[in-house]
C-alpha cells in the first residue's frame, strides 16, 4: 500500500455511467483506512462524485500518484477536497467544533500565518473541515500547509494533503525519519527555495499553516517551537494567527495507520503583528518562537501545553513578551 499506484484504476476513465463502480473502489480503500463501512461510504461518495467530470477524475488519479515527488508547492485538487471533507464528516464525533471562529474574519481581508501545535497527520484536514462548518470555507480554500516529506510517502496521506495547497519542506534529522532523512547541507540548500515559494504563496493571497514544533508530538504535549520557523515571520506585514487543536491524536493515533472516531476541538487565538513580535524579541529567533509557543499553549488545556505549561514564578522573557503583544482587532 505504500507505493504510488494504490489508487490506480479507481476513477480512470470514469463517466456518469460507471460512477457507481468508481465509488465502490474508492469506498473499499477508505474503509480499509477505518473511515466507515463500505456500503455507507459508497452511498456518500456516489452522491458527492456525481458532478465530477472525466477530466477532473483523470487529474485526481494523476495527482494521487505524483504529488510530493518534487520539492516546492503542490496545488489542491477539487475531487480530493470533496473526498477528504466527506471522510472528516464521518469520523469527527458530534461536538467537534472550531472555537473563537470569528478571529478568522481578518483572514478575509489579508493573508495570515496560522501557527499551531501538531498532533497527527490530519490536523490540517480537521481544521479545514471545522473552518468550513463554521462558515469560513473561503478561508479554508486559500490555505497552504507546510509539510514534511513523510506526508507524501503513503497514498492515503497524499489524498489528505490534496485537500489544500502544500509546500514540501526538507527537514533536518531531528525532525525527519526513514526515507525523509536528509543531511544538514541538503536541508540548508533547499531552505531558500522553500522560503521563496512560501512568500510567493502569500503574495497570491494564501494563508500559510505552519506547525511550529516541526513534527507531531508523540505524547500530545507541546514540544519546543523551532527557531527556524521565525523566518516566515520576517515579512514586514506578517500577521500571525495562533491556533490550537485537541483530539486529533485520538482520531489518528500515532502508532496506528487507521482512523478512529473522535471529538476534535480547534481554537483560534487573537491576531498578532509579526513585526512587533520580532521587534520585542530584538531579532532573537528562539525567543520569538517561544513567545508564539506560549500564545498557542494558552489556547490548550494544561495537559497539552508541555514545555509551555504552567508559568514559572515571575514568568519567562518569552511569556512576558507574549503577554505584552498588542493585538489587532
Amino acid at each position: 500500500m505504500g507505493n504510488r499506484v494504490w489508487f490506480r484504476g479507481v476513477m480512470t476513465g470514469v463517466d456518469q455511467t460507471d460512477i457507481g463502480a468508481a465509488s465502490q473502489r474508492l469506498a473499499e480503500r477508505l474503509a480499509a483506512w477505518g473511515v466507515a463501512d463500505v456500503a455507507s461510504l459508497r452511498s456518500e461518495l456516489e452522491a458527492l462524485l456525481a458532478s465530477v467530470t472525466p477530466a477532473q477524475a483523470r487529474h485526481f488519479v494523476q495527482r494521487l500518484e505524483s504529488t510530493g515527488a518534487s520539492w516546492g508547492y503542490h496545488e489542491p485538487d477539487p475531487v480530493a477536497r470533496i473526498v477528504t471533507r466527506a471522510t472528516q464528516q464521518l469520523v469527527l464525533e458530534p461536538g467537534s467544533t472550531l472555537e473563537n471562529a470569528a478571529a478568522l474574519e481578518i483572514a478575509r481581508t489579508r493573508p495570515v500565518l496560522l501557527l499551531g501545535n501538531h498532533l497527527s497527520f490530519i490536523d490540517a484536514n480537521a481544521l479545514d473541515y471545522l473552518m468550513t462548518e463554521a462558515g469560513f470555507p473561503d478561508v479554508a480554500e486559500h490555505m497552504t500547509v507546510l509539510v514534511g516529506p513523510k506526508v507524501y510517502t503513503h497514498p492515503i496521506r497524499r489524498l489528505a494533503s490534496l485537500c489544500f495547497g502544500t509546500i514540501n519542506v526538507a527537514q533536518s534529522a531531528s525532525r525527519a525519519s526513514g526515507d525523509a532523512l536528509m543531511s544538514r547541507r541538503e536541508v540548508a540548500r533547499l531552505a531558500p527555495e522553500t522560503f521563496r515559494v512560501a512568500r510567493e504563496r502569500r503574495e497570491h493571497g494564501d494563508h500559510l499553516l505552519i506547525f511550529v514544533e516541526g513534527t507531531r508530538s508523540r505524547t500530545g504535549a507541546m514540544q519546543r517551537a523551532l527557531p527556524a520557523v521565525s523566518r516566515y515571520l520576517e515579512s514586514g506585514d506578517a500577521l500571525l494567527l495562533p491556533w490550537a487543536v485537541t483530539g486529533t491524536e485520538r482520531l489518528m493515533p500515532i502508532e496506528e495507520g487507521t482512523l478512529q472516531r473522535a471529538r476534535v476541538t480547534a481554537r483560534m487565538g487573537t491576531p498578532v503583528d509579526g513585526s512587533q513580535l520580532l521587534q520585542r524579541c530584538e531579532g532573537k529567533r528562539a525567543l520569538a518562537m517561544d513567545a508564539i509557543g506560549f500564545l498557542i499553549a494558552d489556547l490548550l488545556p494544561e495537559s497539552y501545553r508541555g514545555i509551555y505549561g504552567s508559568p514559572r514564578t515571575g514568568g519567562t522573557p518569552a511569556q512576558e513578551i507574549a503577554r505584552s503583544l498588542a493585538c489587532i482587532s
